[in-house]
């Protein structure tokens, strides 16, 4: 059987950063992932590529059941569940009312704000030996309503009270900041010390270093389940063989909580699926990425490209394009 002191399941952002501090420390890694080497189907390769130390706010707020139920049937709704009864399902859900409350979005705000500062660390000193297109301009939060502006200057007066640099921009602002593109909003928010990478970049370049740094990375791999002994992950099995293991890494995105069960662990764990579209060069494009908080589409100039990336949807792993959806 063959064995590597430390394997990760799952080879996206999560799963290769692991892997390259992991390398770092003198350990012998092994990766298996489910994507193709290009990764083209993969969420780490499609998203929009920020780092938000503003989003303090966790999904589960309030109102966002409420909301959630009116755009269920929406196809150009930027927030829907893809309902199917199932035990998982309606547990879930079951949990998420439960934690949208105003206490929970205050318990949360500083464990939010702390990890995503600490994340933004991490990629400030990595992009010292990497390229992948790292912009420390700060994100926008563009509203074109008065309630969406509201809501918006209420976050970053408590983004503010726990030591966040959050700036509320009128029209004439926004667009002082905002030096790509004309604008007409009614206004926003500027926080600073958010950023953006090109996820492309970043997945190529730590992909190449892990591999020049004798790291296994196993691709269009299938782990099916786990073996225990003694209390402990032993082994895995991937595509037909067993892998054992000293230590073992989950990174296997909404996957991870099917393959837990196995072992008796509960993990309340629902994919949620979104779309991206990439302008190649664009005659003109934005300084700064940007959140346009009433479609809840986000906007991020990436090099010579423009990405626009955008809506929700809550499924039971399901990877099937809504083409309304997508047309929407």
């Amino acid at each position: 059987m063959p064995k590597s002191d430390i394997i990760i399941i799952g080879g996206g952002a999560v799963g290769l950063s692991c892997a390259y501090y992991l390398n770092q420390a003198g350990y012998e890694v092994t990766v298996f992932d489910g994507n193709g080497p290009d990764k083209k189907s993969s969420c780490s390769w499609g998203n929009s590529g920020m780092i938000v130390p503003s989003h303090i706010v966790p999904l589960a707020a309030p109102g966002v059941v409420k909301k959630g139920l009116k755009w269920l049937f929406d196809p150009e709704s930027p927030f829907s569940i893809e309902f199917k009864p199932s035990i998982e399902m309606l547990a879930w859900l079951w949990k998420f009312r439960k934690a949208a409350n105003p206490e929970h979005v205050k318990s949360g705000a500083n464990m939010f704000r702390e990890l995503s500062l600490s994340s933004r660390d991490l990629y400030l000193e990595l992009s010292k030996k990497m390229s992948f297109g790292l912009e420390t301009k700060g994100i926008l939060m563009l509203c074109n309503s008065d309630d969406a502006l509201t809501e918006e200057y209420k976050i970053s007066a408590m983004a503010r009270k726990i030591g966040m640099e959050a700036v509320d921009l009128d029209p004439i602002g926004v667009q002082l900041i905002e030096t790509g593109m004309k604008l007409t909003v009614l206004g926003g928010v500027h926080y600073p010390l958010d950023c953006n990478i090109n996820p492309v970049k970043y997945l190529e370049v730590l992909h190449d270093f892990l591999i020049d740094h004798g790291v296994k990375i196993f691709h269009n791999t299938t782990v099916s389940g786990l073996t225990v002994g003694n209390g402990n992950v032993e082994s895995i099995k991937v595509s037909g063989q067993s892998w054992s293991g000293n230590n073992f890494v989950l990174a296997a995105g909404s996957l991870s909580s099917k393959l837990i069960q196995q072992i008796g662990i509960k993990m309340p764990l629902m994919a949620g699926k979104g779309y991206s579209v990439t302008m190649e060069a664009p005659i003109k494009k934005p300084a700064l990425p940007a959140l346009l908080i009433e479609a809840r589409i986000a906007s991020t100039p990436m090099g010579a490209k423009w990405r626009f990336g955008g809506t929700m949807t809550v499924t039971d792993s399901n990877r099937k394009i809504n083409q309304k959806k997508l047309n929407a």
